[in-house]
């Protein structure tokens, strides 16, 4: 796969992904975090078993050998984990800022452990990126910023976005040896596992209904196998920085969603955002 096709694939992971913040957010209506983790990887982990019958995809049984596929899926696990409670307590728009942050800890890893190098273009686009993505989404309403509730749910979601720069690392040194459904499909089962025993600790009740269900569908299909693949498959042949760079592209996605299909009003300081993030990425590519 050329490397051009591989950012293509990892464009379009951003883009489902970036349907998961809102959907996020209105599922925690109905569902508590680690029950809405535990369901929506169990489903992904069914979605995935069943392309391996239909597709009559081969199984390597080696990779359950593998102790770093187990610490990928620990990581996966906290990253939802961490995520999905700090959502309760602050928006949407600012959890796909702050998990997006990552392309600080990426580059500083992947020089670290991948020994990938860090070309100058890629640092004046970082430096772009992240005062774009820092307008973007705080730019309608700056004053809120620093309100104490929605800072300790930001708070809660760094510590996503770190678990996510590890996922990144983690994962290309597994695409080396196995291919993109087989660690997929045994990270997702690890999660879904690693949520089970926690779900008897929260008393919140669980709503199951249309909206909560077709949230799940979305959530688990839509945002976990289908773009965790595409994403992953891009990783396997595009380096761990650039892949980083442009998946940060799904905060300007969830706003241009929001935009077209809420009908939405961008501020300046948004508009400014979104520039300074398109212009960073033009310089990666």
């Amino acid at each position: 796969m050329s490397e051009r096709r591989a950012i293509s694939l990892i464009v379009l992971s951003s883009l489902i992904w970036s349907t998961s913040f809102p959907a996020v957010k209105a599922g925690l209506s109905y569902i508590p975090p680690i029950a809405f983790v535990f369901l929506r990887f169990t489903l992904g982990t069914f979605f995935y078993i069943l392309f391996f019958i239909i597709a009559k995809k081969r199984f390597k049984k080696e990779i359950l050998k593998d102790r770093r596929v187990y610490a990928l899926g620990i990581v996966t696990f906290l990253s939802y984990i961490f995520q999905y409670f700090g959502q309760l307590y602050t928006l949407a728009s600012r959890t796909a800022l702050i998990i997006n942050l990552f392309v600080i800890w990426v580059p500083i890893l992947a020089v670290l452990f991948l020994k990938e190098k860090f070309p100058k273009r890629f640092f004046f686009s970082i430096i772009l990126l992240i005062p774009g993505m820092f307008l973007l989404a705080s730019g309608k309403n700056p004053s809120e910023i620093w309100k104490a509730k929605l800072m300790i749910g930001d708070l809660i979601v760094l510590f996503a976005s770190f678990c996510w720069a590890f996922y990144v690392i983690i994962s290309k040194h597994l695409l080396e040896k196995y291919s993109t459904h087989e660690l997929n499909v045994v990270v997702f089962a690890i999660t879904a596992l690693a949520s089970f025993p926690l779900i008897f600790i929260t008393k919140t009740p669980i709503i199951i209904n249309w909206t909560s269900t077709l949230l799940l569908l979305h959530l688990s299909l839509g945002c976990t196998v289908i773009a965790y693949y595409l994403y992953v498959s891009g990783l396997k042949h595009a380096g761990a920085i650039r892949s980083t760079i442009f998946v940060s592209l799904e905060v300007l996605f969830s706003f241009l969603i929001a935009l077209i299909f809420l009908h939405e009003k961008w501020a300046p300081l948004e508009l400014l955002g979104g520039a300074l993030m398109l212009f960073a990425v033009s310089i990666a590519v």
